[in-house]
């Protein structure tokens, strides 16, 4: 987990160390949100009954020029290949020309898909594709309450897909 310091005008009086300055530090922001997600993750599957598949919905956010059905389709083979089911309903967004920046209507569809019981978890493409860094703890904390999870399809390294759950 990557930390970041702590500096000494944040800590009480009580905290901190007589005569020795040693560095305190606390998780980065992006750190905090992998560990959460991974956690979510973990808790939405354990309470997937035994012997029921996982059920996912994909979520592409796909710049212009970009081939939103390849991706889906992408995201789609990955979740086969680890014995989850696809969602036959795929959610969809593209940056607006104006606006908000951070809008992403289908992806909060998404999430209420899992929410609701519909599938299990929202696949994506990586943490690009989710909205500002608030919003995104929102509906990770949200969908935990849902026993519902995001997991991500990470670069290709050597040939073979990874996820960073």
């Amino acid at each position: 987990m990557r930390l970041r310091p702590v500096s000494a005008d944040e800590l009480e009086p009580w905290v901190r160390p007589w005569g020795a300055s040693e560095p305190r530090f606390r998780p980065t922001t992006d750190a905090r949100l992998i560990a959460l997600r991974h956690s979510v993750f973990e808790d939405a599957l354990a309470a997937i009954k035994p012997g029921r598949p996982v059920k996912v919905a994909t979520y592409v956010f796909a710049d212009r020029g970009v081939d939103a059905d390849a991706l889906h389709d992408r995201l789609a083979e990955h979740a086969r290949d680890r014995g989850w089911t696809v969602h036959r309903e795929r959610f969809t967004d593209q940056p607006p020309t104006l606006g908000q920046p951070n809008a992403r209507p289908q992806f909060n569809l998404a999430c209420r898909h899992a929410a609701s019981g519909f599938v299990d978890g929202v696949l994506a493409t990586s943490r690009g594709a989710m909205p500002s860094t608030e919003a995104y703890e929102s509906y990770l904390n949200w969908l935990h309450r849902h026993h519902a999870f995001i997991a991500f399809l990470q670069p290709t390294i050597g040939g073979a897909t990874w996820t960073d759950r």
